[in-house]
């Protein structure tokens, strides 16, 4: 039997560790609505107001974070995360990944796209026709004003405003974008979502995001039903 090299021995042993991760185990405080897609033209209700649009102009809407966990057949491949400011352009950040990187009507700074960022329907579609990916999570968060200023400046300018000498790399390496995200959470994010430490499997980070309250998450598939889910109740309070 030829010997196996570095490369295969690596990839039979991560495809052993993970197995296969179709998303993560719903909580059952969760109840999910059957959705075909997200019209970005239409309004959302609260807190369901997504902004999908790439530059948002109503003084409703609320400023939104988002982060995408992305399934393929076998492992859970891809993690990016999206930030919508009122009156602000709309920011994908796509650490390690490379979506439309040569088309001249999107600025990619890095890995920050900063012009004409895709829209949840179209960051699925390109997720599953483009990368045979057949189910995405997208964990989404209202956020105050300030604290969307405060990231959207992290996010353009790499460092914070709050805190000059706190200083934010936007580019990734192969295999990195779910480290990169999670780290991003961990020291910028506070609460909202609330990460202790970088993860390397975007299928455990969404493990736990579904534990930081978002106001809703929605379960792309490419086969069955899409569904977004809210919590039915609220957590019980602490004594």
């Amino acid at each position: 039997m030829p010997r196996l090299t570095t490369t295969c021995l690596l990839a039979l042993a991560l495809l052993i560790c993970a197995g296969c991760h179709h998303a993560g185990t719903i909580p059952p405080s969760w109840l999910g609505k059957s959705i075909s897609s997200v019209d970005d033209q239409q309004p959302q209700p609260q807190p369901l107001a997504f902004a999908h649009t790439s530059k948002t102009s109503s003084n409703n809407a609320h400023a939104q974070l988002q982060v995408f966990i992305c399934y393929g057949n076998q492992l859970s491949n891809h993690t990016a995360l999206r930030l919508t400011v009122p009156d602000k352009q709309t920011l994908m950040w796509d650490p390690g990944g490379t979506y439309l990187q040569n088309d001249p009507s999107r600025a990619r700074r890095h890995d920050v796209i900063t012009q004409n960022a895709p829209t949840v329907n179209q960051w699925w579609h390109y997720r599953r026709d483009g990368c045979r990916e057949p189910v995405m999570e997208v964990f989404q968060w209202s956020i105050d004003p300030r604290q969307a200023n405060r990231l959207h400046a992290i996010l353009l300018d790499y460092q914070d405003p709050n805190d000059p000498t706190q200083t934010f790399e936007p580019d990734a390496g192969g295999l990195q974008c779910c480290k990169k995200v999670s780290e991003f959470l961990m020291r910028f994010t506070g609460d909202h979502p609330h990460v202790t430490k970088k993860m390397f499997w975007p299928h455990k980070l969404g493990e736990h995001l579904w534990t930081q309250n978002p106001d809703s998450v929605m379960v792309f598939r490419s086969e069955g039903d899409s569904l977004i889910y809210r919590r039915d109740a609220e957590p019980p309070t602490s004594e």
